[in-house]
């Protein structure tokens, strides 16, 4: 795999000595922020939907 990195980031790699190694790790840590922050959206989504059938819930009884 070839991949283009930023000269700001070339730099910085330069003074590391396992660059395969950092880069992976630094991959791996980005895919679980993004995971973390997905679950974090279903979950919300997911309290929001409880709550608006929660309402239709205490509406359809108010109605009664």
């Amino acid at each position: 795999m070839n991949i283009t990195l930023p000269q700001k980031v070339v730099k910085k790699l330069a003074k590391v000595p396992n660059k395969s190694e950092f880069i992976a790790l630094a991959v791996v840590e980005r895919f679980k922020a993004l995971e973390k922050d997905d679950f974090r959206r279903r979950l919300i989504e997911g309290y929001k939907e409880a709550a608006r059938l929660r309402l239709d819930e205490i509406d359809a009884v108010a109605d009664w």
